[in-house]
C-alpha cells in the first residue's frame, strides 16, 4: 500500500502524523509526507516531497483576504464560523497537493485536519482519504459544505459530490470532544522533531513552568505583524515571575528579542529547537497560546495548564481545556503571579490532568489504525 500524506505548511500540521506514518512505514507500506516551506524541515526521516509554493509570491505564508486576516484573529465559538478562512486554504492547496498524488499514485491520502485541499485531492485521483486530527476541534460539515463554499473550484475539478473522508483518525481525548462519525479513536503519540535538552534539566531545583506562545513571533496580525502580542506576553511574565518562587522556562522567543532583557533570574531563556514534551516531561504545568499541539503535549504530560489564546481555533480549544478541569484561560492583561501560584498548588487541576493523561494512555496505538486503513484500501 502507498500512503501519502499531505500537510500545509505548518509543523504543526505535520508533526502529529508522523507516528502514524512510521506506523504503516514499520508494517512494510510505501509512505512519503508533501508539504512545503517550513514543514519540509519535520526532521522525522521519512521520505518528503516538496509540492512547491501554493502562492508563486511566497512558500510559508498562506495568502488570505483581508476579512479572513482578520477573522483569524478575532475570537471564534464554532468551527463553523471560520468555514470561509478553511475553504480559501483548501483553494490554495487544491491544485499542488492533486499535482504530487497524481505524480505519486498513492492508494491512499491522509490529509490533516479541516484541510480540503487534502480531500479534494484523494477525491480527484479517485482514492480514499482519511482525515488526520491535530487537536480538539471537530470537522463537523465542513467538507460536505464544500461545493457550496467552493463551487468554482469543484467544477474546475470535474467533482460533482464532496470530497468527504472515509476515516478520521481522531487523536483528542474522549473526555473532551463530542465523538466524531466515521472515527478512529487513537493514542496522541508525541512528536515535535529533533533537538537537544540542556543537562541542567535533569538536576533538582524548585517547580518549573514552562513558557511559551508557540509559532506566535511568525504570524501576520491582521493589519500588522505579531510582534505587539509577543512584546505584551514579555512584559507580564517581566511583571510577575520575580513575585513566584518557581523557575519559568521560555521557550519559542528569539533572545535577542529586547522584551528579554527585561526578564528576572528565575525564568531562563531557552535557545535552539526544543522538543516540548521532553521538556514537559521535567515541568510541573505550561502556560501558553492555547495552540493545538502545545495542549495535546501538555495534556498527554498531564500537566496543569493556563492559556492566553489568541487567534480563532486557540479560543475553541482553550474552553474545552477549561470546561475538563485540567485549566484555566484568560486574556493576556490577567497574567499574574497568582496565575503561576495556582497551577502548581491547585490539586485539582493537577488530579483532573493525571486523568486525561492515563485516558490518553489508554487510547489504541497509531499501530492498531493500520490494519483499518489496509482494509480501506481493499
Amino acid at each position: 500500500m502507498r500512503a501519502l500524506f499531505l500537510s500545509t505548511p505548518h509543523a504543526k500540521d505535520v508533526f502529529p502524523m508522523v507516528p502514524l506514518a512510521w506506523a504503516l512505514r514499520a508494517s512494510g507500506h510505501e509512505v512519503a509526507i508533501a508539504t512545503s516551506g517550513p514543514a519540509l524541515d519535520h526532521g522525522s526521516g521519512l521520505p518528503t516531497i516538496d509540492f512547491g509554493p501554493a502562492d508563486p509570491k511566497s512558500a510559508e505564508v498562506i495568502p488570505l483576504a483581508d476579512e479572513h486576516r482578520r477573522m483569524v484573529w478575532t475570537r471564534l465559538d464554532t468551527v463553523e464560523e471560520g468555514w470561509t478562512v478553511l475553504a480559501q486554504v483548501a483553494s490554495t492547496f487544491a491544485d499542488p497537493m492533486i499535482d504530487v498524488a497524481r505524480q505519486w499514485r498513492p492508494d491512499l491520502v491522509v490529509h490533516s485536519q479541516l484541510q480540503g485541499g487534502g480531500a479534494l485531492a484523494g477525491a480527484a485521483l479517485g482514492v480514499p482519504a482519511v482525515e488526520h486530527g491535530f487537536g480538539l476541534l471537530r470537522s463537523n460539515g465542513f467538507y460536505e459544505a464544500l461545493p457550496d463554499l467552493l463551487p468554482g473550484t469543484m467544477d474546475r475539478l470535474g467533482l460533482d459530490s464532496a470530497p468527504v473522508p472515509r476515516a478520521v483518525v481522531d487523536i483528542a481525548p474522549p473526555s473532551m470532544v463530542r465523538t466524531q462519525d466515521r472515527a478512529w479513536p487513537t493514542r496522541f503519540v508525541p512528536y515535535n522533531g529533533p533537538g537537544a535538552l540542556p543537562g541542567w534539566l535533569h538536576e533538582e531545583g524548585p517547580p518549573r513552568i514552562a513558557l511559551t506562545i508557540g509559532s506566535m513571533g511568525l504570524i501576520g496580525g491582521p493589519d500588522r505583524d505579531a510582534d505587539p502580542f509577543v512584546e505584551r506576553f514579555l512584559d507580564r511574565i517581566a511583571s510577575a515571575a520575580g513575585k513566584v518562587t518557581a523557575e519559568l522556562l521560555l521557550i519559542g522567543i528569539d533572545p535577542r528579542h529586547p522584551g528579554v532583557a527585561r526578564l528576572p533570574g528565575n525564568v531562563r531563556v531557552l535557545t535552539g529547537w526544543i522538543p516540548l514534551r521532553e521538556l514537559l516531561g521535567h515541568c510541573s504545568a505550561i502556560v501558553h497560546q492555547g495552540g493545538a499541539g502545545t495542549m495535546l503535549n501538555a495534556l498527554e504530560a498531564g500537566l496543569p495548564q493556563f492559556t492566553v489564546p489568541a487567534v480563532a481555533p486557540n479560543y475553541i480549544h482553550s474552553v474545552a481545556m477549561q470546561e475538563r478541569g485540567v485549566g484555566w484561560w484568560s486574556e493576556l492583561d490577567e497574567l499574574d503571579a497568582a496565575v503561576f501560584e495556582r497551577l502548581v498548588e491547585d490539586t485539582g487541576l493537577a488530579t483532573a490532568a493525571a486523568e486525561v493523561r492515563a485516558e490518553i494512555a489508554a487510547m489504541p496505538a497509531p499501530a492498531d489504525a493500520v490494519p483499518a486503513m489496509r482494509r480501506l484500501v481493499g
